[in-house]
C-alpha cells in the first residue's frame, strides 16, 4: 500500500477555534500544523531575501500582501511537507488561486477544506471574554477558563485584564476584514466539492471528535496516523 499525502485547508472565523483544532488534529496525526504566524516566523528567522521582506512587514506593523504570503507559503510548506493542515491561509480569493496554481504545479492537490462555522455573536463572546495575566501572562476566559477568583490569577495573583485585542472595537473590526476579505472562500470551495462544515460552536472536545471523523474521511486516515492510499 502506498501512503497518501494529506493536505488540508482549516477555514474559520476569529473565534471559531480551527487553529485549537489544528494543533489537535495535527499531534492526533502526525501533520504538519501550518499557521500563517509560524510560517512568517520562521520565514523571519533564516535571514532570506523574502525573510527580510516579511519581517519589514511585521516590524512596522503592516499587512503581509498576498503574493509575498503565497511565497512563504510556498517555500516553508509546499516545497519541503507532504502532510499538512494550513491554518490561515489561504484567507483571500487570491491567496487560494495561488495555492491551487503551486499545487497543480507540482501535480498535487487539497484532500479538501474544514470549515469551522460559528455564529458571530458565539466568537464575539470568545473573543472579548479573553483574559491575561498583567503580571506572569497566564491566559483565562471570563464563561470558558475563568479564574477561581474574580480578577486573580490563579497561578500568581497578579490582575488579570482584557487582552489588546480582546476590546469590542477590535474584535468586530477582525470580523468585518473576516467576512469582507476570508468568508468568500466558504463559496469558493464549496464549487469546487472541497468543503465540509464543522459546526463549532459546540465545546471543543465535540468539535475535535467530529473534526476528527470529517479528517479520516476525508483523507483515509488510518487508526495509528498515517494515511493510506490506494496500491502503488
Amino acid at each position: 500500500m502506498g501512503v497518501a499525502e494529506v493536505k488540508v485547508v482549516f477555514l474559520g472565523a476569529p473565534g471559531a477555534g480551527k487553529g485549537t483544532q489544528a494543533a489537535r488534529m495535527a499531534e492526533r496525526f502526525d501533520l504538519r500544523h501550518a499557521s500563517t504566524g509560524e510560517m512568517f516566523r520562521r520565514a523571519a528567522g533564516e535571514g532570506s531575501e523574502l525573510g527580510r521582506t516579511v519581517k519589514g512587514y511585521l516590524d512596522s506593523g503592516a499587512l503581509v500582501p498576498d503574493e509575498v504570503t503565497s511565497r512563504v507559503v510556498e517555500q516553508t510548506v509546499i516545497d519541503s511537507e507532504e502532510n499538512y493542515i494550513l491554518d490561515g491561509y489561504p484567507r483571500t480569493i487570491g491567496q487560494a488561486r495561488d495555492l491551487a496554481a503551486m499545487l497543480q504545479q507540482r501535480r498535487q492537490s487539497l484532500d479538501g477544506v474544514l470549515y469551522f462555522d460559528v455564529p458571530d455573536a458565539v466568537a464575539v463572546e470568545r473573543l472579548t471574554g479573553r483574559l491575561v495575566c498583567s503580571r506572569c501572562g497566564a491566559n483565562y476566559h471570563r464563561a470558558f477558563m475563568p479564574p477561581r477568583r474574580e480578577g486573580v490569577c490563579d497561578e500568581c495573583g497578579g490582575e488579570l485584564t482584557r487582552r489588546s485585542d480582546s476590546s469590542e472595537e477590535v474584535v468586530a473590526e477582525r470580523l468585518a476584514q473576516y467576512r469582507q476579505k476570508t468568508l468568500p472562500l466558504v463559496e469558493f470551495y464549496e464549487e469546487r466539492g472541497l468543503l465540509e462544515r464543522i459546526d463549532a460552536s459546540a465545546p471543543p472536545d465535540q468539535v475535535s471528535r467530529r473534526t476528527e471523523t470529517a479528517l479520516r474521511e476525508m483523507v483515509s486516515v488510518g487508526p495509528a496516523g498515517e494515511a493510506t492510499g490506494g496500491p502503488d
